[in-house]
């Protein structure tokens, strides 16, 4: 069974507004509200804003901008958009396998992104940490 998006037009204003050509920062915030449906829940211009709205029950997906990144051998600054996965530390192990199925269909809803993440921790979940782990470079796509 495919994943279902309950109020995409509340999500794509949201990216329209937050994902545009001169945003630096931003994030979306989707939470299930069913077995295989998901809800645009939050979002916003604040960084430090979306670990508040993490879940210790649920898995949630997200995509989060960054910007303000060197590029390496120029002076030209760029943003990096990535996705997410939190999976909280009271999502039991059969949900967990469950809505793993449905992780593609999260992120063709969050879609376009240059990488994408698992969140386990949010008390390491920062700019830094997130900006290493979305390295292609980084080996570990976790945040554990």
């Amino acid at each position: 069974m495919p994943l279902k998006l309950d109020n995409e037009g509340e999500l794509r204003e949201a990216q329209a507004a937050t994902f545009n050509i001169d945003s630096t920062s931003g994030w979306v915030l989707l939470n299930y509200v069913g077995p295989s449906t998901v809800h645009f829940y939050a979002g916003g211009d604040n960084f430090d804003d979306i670990k508040k709205q993490f879940e210790d029950d649920q898995i949630q997906y997200g995509l989060v901008r960054i910007g303000g990144i060197q590029e390496k051998g120029t002076l030209k600054t760029t943003s990096r958009d990535i996705f997410f996965c939190w999976i909280g530390p009271g999502v039991g192990i059969i949900e967990k396998g469950k809505k793993t199925a449905l992780l593609g269909d999260a992120q063709s809803f969050l879609q376009p992104f240059h990488a994408d993440i698992t969140v386990l921790n949010k008390d390491k979940f920062d700019r830094e940490t997130v900006l290493d782990r979305s390295s292609p470079l980084s080996g570990s796509h976790v945040i554990d």
